[in-house]
């Protein structure tokens, strides 16, 4: 005897099977802790990119028996653990994972329910009024008393540990203070799309792990290709580039060793004409000093002219001084009679004369003493006496 189906469950199936034909892309959702009124925020907010369908679980295993073009077989083993819904769309499996875990809620937490963190309540004033309050907070764990006509907490007190279950007590004062720490959200369990079944661990992507991953592989994949000199279009500048730098690189060596031979080429031709320098110098330095002593010669020679010239000067104004005395002479003879008179200007002549004679024997001393410049002038016409002897000693040997 078959078992009665309802035309209700019927048109459900061939609804199921229509949608299954209708979008590319179709997945198998959890509802599990999710409120309804949750689910229907979700259903609002994203009903232009999806279509949630609930069903039963015995009407979708139907569906996807009947349902031949699409094999949706991987499905079966989901439906006996969860609490199913059948989700709708033409975006990419990954797009439509992202979009359900934006949209997360928090509610309140359920006794049974694991913790998804160290629930703590904070020390301070709460809104509860003395009474039997006090005693559930205390057997929680929780210090505190009345202060101002309200109860306040002394201390922060953990009342429930990350991955232990909830307490019914203690869920029952999470509620009454408005504190919700659990997230729900639509899971997606697994997806169908173009002939492959994507679990919820390869959906669960983290994007910025993702995107970090992906540059950290072009980044290493480039540098190996233009390590080994792989030519494509990404690597061809960069090769280029390399090459030329290395070039660059190798020519700036060779011209350093270049410059190297050639600086000790120019010290070689800098030594050399140094040393030819001093030879030449050693040779004409006699033929400089003989130069030296003749313009010193020819300089004493004007000195002594000039010294000739002030000697003559000066027995010039010898000379001419007796005329003084002679005027005297003739003063003294027009006044004859005066006797002390004459006799003043004959001492004073006789001075004048010992005064002269005795600046000519001085002067004539210093005419005999000889000068340097003239033992110069003697030494420099013996020397040339002695050249002109060699260069007749050395013309006769030449003949």
């Amino acid at each position: 005897m078959k078992a009665h189906v309802s035309e209700k469950k019927k048109k459900e199936v061939k609804d199921l099977i229509t949608l299954f034909n209708k979008y590319k892309v179709i997945s198998l959702g959890d509802l599990t802790g999710l409120p309804s009124k949750q689910l229907q925020d979700i259903r609002n907010k994203l009903k232009k990119s999806l279509l949630i369908k609930t069903s039963k679980k015995r009407l979708i295993r139907l569906a996807i028996k009947d349902f031949k073009d699409k094999d949706l077989t991987g499905f079966r083993k989901y439906l006996d653990e969860i609490m199913p819904v059948l989700l709708f769309s033409n975006e990419d499996p990954f797009t439509l994972y992202r979009q359900l875990k934006k949209n997360k809620v928090n509610v309140g937490a359920k006794p049974g329910q694991i913790a998804p963190y160290n629930l703590e309540i904070k020390s301070g004033p709460t809104n509860f009024t003395p009474g039997p309050i006090i005693g559930e907070l205390g057997q929680i764990g929780i210090v505190a008393a009345v202060e101002s006509g309200k109860i306040v907490i002394k201390r922060d007190t953990i009342v429930a540990k990350e991955g232990e279950p909830i307490k019914p007590k203690v869920a029952d004062i999470l509620t009454k203070m408005g504190i919700e720490p659990m997230e729900v959200k639509l899971n997606l369990v697994v997806s169908y799309d173009d002939g492959v079944i994507y679990g919820k661990d390869v959906l669960d992507i983290d994007e910025e792990k993702l995107l970090h991953d992906i540059k950290l592989a072009y980044n290493s994949s480039f540098n190996l290709a233009v390590k080994v000199g792989y030519t494509c279009k990404e690597t061809i500048k960069h090769l280029i580039k390399k090459a030329s730098l290395e070039a660059n690189g190798l020519d700036n060596k060779l011209d350093l060793k270049k410059h190297s031979l050639e600086k000790k080429v120019h010290e070689k031709i800098r030594e050399e004409k140094k040393d030819i320098k001093e030879e030449i110098e050693k040779k004409s330095k006699p033929e400089e000093e003989k130069s030296k002593i003749e313009e010193k010669l020819g300089e004493k020679k004007e000195e002594k002219k000039e010294e000739s010239k002030a000697k003559e000067k000066k027995v010039e104004e010898v000379k001419e001084e007796p005329k003084f005395e002679e005027k005297l002479v003739e003063e003294v003879k027009e006044e004859k009679s005066d006797e002390e008179v004459a006799k003043e200007v004959l001492l004073k002549m006789k001075d004048n004369d010992i005064k002269k004679k005795e600046e000519l024997k001085q002067e004539e001393k210093k005419e005999k003493v000889p000068t340097t410049f003239e033992l110069v002038e003697e030494k420099h016409k013996k020397a040339k006496k002695e050249d002109d002897k060699r260069i007749k000693a050395e013309d006769l040997i030449n003949k």
